[in-house]
């Protein structure tokens, strides 16, 4: 005969069937403060950096040594791009009087001197509640190609002038006119525009420089 199948007990009173108690998940103030907090942040992925009160840098983890080089002690304004100066010694001037923290678009140069955009968020540091640092993550964002270039970069002042006077659907004597030259010239003038961007026709090298954002339609004349 088959071995007998065992007989069925009901849980213990008060405990679920198949219910296993989690794990203690709530640390206690002590534990909290045990943690190693220094070693999460230099095995972060992003670039984190301190900035002490004078503006320099006073430690960065090993992302920011890998993409910006190793700047402790060294003026934070100094790697930022010329534009976004202002901005970066303002949020910095922000973090030091403990304003709330912010999340702003910095372009900066990294450790060979090539611009990259990065997303920054940054907060007071405190030690016994003085403000000792700012404390900062900067995540690079994807670069967006440079614009090509198109046959009317090349363009001189005086043909960017005429395309802009054949948008306002100028004709040869109001150009000439608005030139202050001979209706010759302006046709001169016209023709060089037409072999420089390429174009067989008037209209189309106006299209073209619409089309590129260089000319706009002049909507205020009646059309002929």
């Amino acid at each position: 005969m088959p071995d007998e199948l065992p007989s069925y007990r009901p849980p213990a009173a008060g405990r679920p069937v198949g219910l296993r108690l989690a794990p203690k998940t709530k640390l206690t103030p002590d534990e909290f403060k045990g943690l190693d907090f220094a070693r999460a942040m230099n095995d972060l992925a992003a670039p984190a950096y301190m900035i002490d009160r004078e503006g320099r840098f006073s430690w960065v983890n090993q992302a920011y040594i890998e993409l910006f080089g190793d700047r402790r002690g060294r003026p934070f304004s100094d790697y930022v791009a010329p534009e976004h100066r202002q901005r970066a010694r303002t949020n910095f001037a922000r973090k030091v009087v403990g304003k709330t923290t912010t999340i702003f678009d910095l372009t900066v140069l990294d450790r060979n001197g090539e611009r990259i955009t990065v997303r920054v968020t940054s907060a007071p540091m405190r030690k016994d509640g003085e403000i000792i640092g700012i404390f900062g993550i900067g995540f690079p964002l994807p670069q967006v190609p440079a614009p090509s270039r198109s046959v009317l970069d090349d363009l001189t002042p005086r043909q960017h002038e005429v395309l802009r006077l054949l948008a306002e659907g100028l004709e040869t004597p109001e150009i000439a006119k608005r030139l202050g030259v001979a209706d010759e010239t302006a046709r001169n003038h016209i023709r060089a525009l037409l072999r420089a961007t390429g174009a067989h026709s008037r209209l189309e090298a106006v299209l073209m420089g619409m089309r590129l954002g260089v000319v706009a339609p002049d909507l205020t004349r009646p059309d002929p």
